[in-house]
């Protein structure tokens, strides 16, 4: 295999006790080429997707810049968690003997339950401030302050390779093995990195923190907003009517804007980030009204078009910076009958503010193997602690969530 093979550096598909990784001295003709597979950038880093937590952001204010906030200052306090608190607005018209309780719309005047229809105007006249008879009426009247919090654990994540007589491999080719190890280790660090955070997206949390069961996260949690398109509502009933088009897009804008989800602001400009495959996203370059009668689909002139999140975008429509990402995923059951199209449904990711969040516990760092048989193999290995989550703000309880960041938007593509 070696010396037949005509390859320019030794090759094997196990670990350190490979044959192929002990093979006799091969032709050296093509060792100094080395095909790189994988960037080492982080792709939502690189398109301008992520924003370094520094702790200095007021409380009464928002800097809503990018969908993935890092998080890297945990030495603070011991543990595997990290808890945010969302504070919710309080609620009007819920406290029905409070004479002043009512703070538009829906009523003439205070304490009138006619139907809505009055507006403001003309139903200030009504009310009389400083000079009513009520004067307990707010007293075991007063509205509970409520508090959402979230959570983000951390566990190690780590891999090794190992290759046999490092000062034969050295020899061998014209690049220093420990050295590609190391970057190979990296590459798949920052993999791994990326599918944790659709991972996150999918599933709430990474699956090296369910595999492992960490602070009892060991279950797939569903993403609380999902939204078919079209007029799909369900698993079984998409079909390829339901594609990503001009009007799905539209579609998304709508939802995101009915649901309260938090855009982000770019350049002035509120804009949602959109995720698709690139099946989706031919998909949506073949749709003839987002061809002939959209011409704003291509169209990135105005506020933010410096910002890689609407400048590397494939296309820039109704509030939508779309991006293609081959790692979005489809509904895919290795054990169904593709009966309902799993396999075609692409879980398109929408993405507003603080969308999702990435904790660092440690920075990535390169260990050496400690037993190595008289250094006759060499072992590196690349190890971290972290952890991604999903902005599901739950109650004190448990029992309700409240995401306003994300929609999983379910499409159609063959």
């Amino acid at each position: 295999m070696a010396y037949a093979s005509g390859q320019g550096f030794t090759t094997g598909t196990s670990g350190a006790t490979d044959a192929a990784m002990s093979d006799d001295l091969v032709l050296t003709l093509w060792s100094s080429k080395l095909h790189m597979e994988t960037l080492r950038e982080l792709w939502f880093t690189d398109r301008g997707m992520t924003k370094q937590e520094t702790g200095d952001e007021s409380i009464y204010e928002r800097r809503s810049g990018a969908p993935v906030i890092i998080k890297d200052e945990l030495g603070v306090g011991r543990g595997q968690r990290i808890r945010m608190a969302l504070r919710k607005q309080l609620a009007t018209n819920v406290t029905t003997n409070l004479r002043y309780a009512d703070n538009r719309p829906g009523k003439k005047s205070d304490g009138d339950n006619a139907a809505t229809g009055a507006g403001v105007n003309g139903a200030l006249s009504a009310r009389t401030y400083g000079h009513h008879s009520d004067t307990n009426n707010m007293i075991d009247n007063e509205e509970g302050m409520e508090l959402y919090d979230l959570e983000v654990v951390v566990e190690l994540l780590k891999h090794a390779v190992a290759f046999s007589a490092p000062e034969i491999q050295d020899m061998r080719t014209s690049f220093k093995m420990e050295d590609e190890a190391a970057t190979a280790l990296r590459d798949w660090l920052v993999g791994q990195k990326e599918e944790s955070i659709l991972d996150s997206f999918y599933y709430k949390y990474p699956a090296h923190v369910l595999a492992n069961g960490t602070g009892g996260h060991n279950a797939i949690v569903s993403h609380p907003n999902t939204v078919w398109a079209n007029d799909a509502t369900a698993q079984g009933n998409i079909g390829d009517n339901d594609k990503m088009n001009a009007a799905a897009l539209r579609q998304i804008y709508k939802e995101a804007r009915d649901r309260n989800i938090n855009p982000i602001s770019v350049g002035g400009a509120d804009c949602f980030v959109v995720l698709t495959h690139v099946r989706a996203m031919q998909d949506l370059m073949a749709d003839s009204v987002a061809l002939t009668g959209l011409s704003e689909l291509t169209n990135r002139a105005g506020l933010g078009q410096d910002n890689p999140i609407i400048s590397r975008s494939q296309v820039y429509y109704s509030g939508c910076c779309v991006h293609e990402y081959n790692r979005v995923r489809a509904v895919y059951d290795p054990g169904g009958d593709n009966s309902d199209n799993e396999d075609k449904t692409i879980q398109t990711i929408v993405l507003g503010a603080d969308a999702l969040v990435m904790a660092n516990g440690t920075e990535p760092r390169l260990v050496r193997r400690k037993e190595d048989r008289y250094e006759d193999v060499y072992g590196v290995g690349i190890k971290q602690v972290f952890g991604n989550a999903r902005t599901d703000w739950q109650d004190r309880t448990n029992a309700t969530t409240l995401n306003q960041s994300s929609i999983r938007f379910m499409t159609y593509a063959a």
